[in-house]
């Protein structure tokens, strides 16, 4: 008998991670599902679009954020697809992800997901299409109050909230978080590098021991923060937070780190006091782990 409920909890994790998940309320005869040009609807019977296929769903649509983002304003509807490779293992955990915010944690403002299906070595995503702007954009326009308002509001709303479910991508992930910071610093050793000695000669010994490990969105940058568009009535506010793809489990200042690296890559006169607005969101991060998260950073090419 246990055998048998194993093998089934197993199976079930497996069609979860794996298969066509819809949400009804949307994939209803009423919405009309944009498809390929042979009439398949995405959603239809598993197919094998071409290549030329893709191209013509993309240009149906308005372009996204980013190349692999198609917008759909009609249906109000963003689908992101990734080609899986070598190198990217595309998978449904941005959507589990997505869908799990929701459900657990619904003071964080995330997009609605419909669904998600692979077909062949293409992933895709339907989500909620969120109608504003980037914190990025439109930081130049905002206010000292504004910004002030929406720091606190995205403090308020998850930049430290500690994240207790999480699905993997892999059937045989392990489920639970690490345990500490040396296991995942240890875990970082593990991934190939040119440059892996280098970055546990030099970061290591001033990367902190006592950090608690936290459910963290990964990739925080103004870029994946939307506001309402400045033609909107009254103040500014956040929208949503996007791009969930990099989300896990980290130790609590990866979060500060990886959008202040981003941010020092690009001109000064692009960010202004973008850098200085990140501790009033997550908070105070000493400058030596900072300098040691960015030795591993250079080391393994970006995170």
């Amino acid at each position: 008998m246990l055998y048998f409920t194993l093998s089934l909890t197993l199976y079930l994790i497996y069609k979860f991670l794996y298969t066509t998940f819809l949400y009804p309320r949307f994939f209803s005869p009423l919405h009309n599902i944009p498809g390929p040009p042979l009439g398949d609807p995405i959603f239809g019977q598993p197919a094998r679009y071409r290549e030329a296929d893709l191209h013509e769903i993309a240009a149906a649509a308005l372009p996204g954020f980013a190349r692999h983002i198609s917008l759909f304003p009609s249906l109000r509807l963003a689908v992101k697809r990734v080609r899986i490779t070598t190198r990217h293992r595309a998978s449904a955990a941005e959507g589990q992800t997505l869908w799990a915010l929701r459900q657990f944690l619904p003071e964080v403002p995330v997009p609605e997901v419909y669904g998600w299906r692979r077909d062949g070595d293409m992933l895709f995503v339907f989500m909620e299409l969120i109608e504003g702007e980037t914190l990025h954009n439109g930081w130049k326009e905002l206010s000292e109050h504004e910004k002030a308002q929406l720091c606190a509001q995205l403090r308020r709303c998850g930049a430290n909230n500690h994240f207790t479910f999480r699905l993997k991508e892999s059937l045989w992930a392990v489920f639970l978080p690490f345990p500490d910071p040396e296991a995942f610093y240890e875990f970082l050793m593990q991934m190939p590098s040119s440059e892996r000695d280098t970055a546990h000669n030099l970061g290591l010994p001033h990367l902190p021991y006592d950090s608690p490990i936290v459910f963290t969105h990964g990739d925080l940058s103004f870029s994946n923060i939307m506001i309402t568009p400045r033609s909107a009535p009254g103040p500014a506010r956040v929208l949503a937070i996007i791009d969930w793809e990099q989300s896990g489990w980290m130790p609590d200042f990866w979060e500060y780190c990886k959008p202040r690296i981003w941010m020092m890559s690009l001109p000064e006169e692009e960010t202004g006091d973008m850098i200085k607005k990140l501790p009033e969101i997550m908070g105070e991060v000493p400058e030596e782990v900072f300098m040691a998260y960015a030795t591993y950073v250079q080391s393994y090419g970006g995170f």
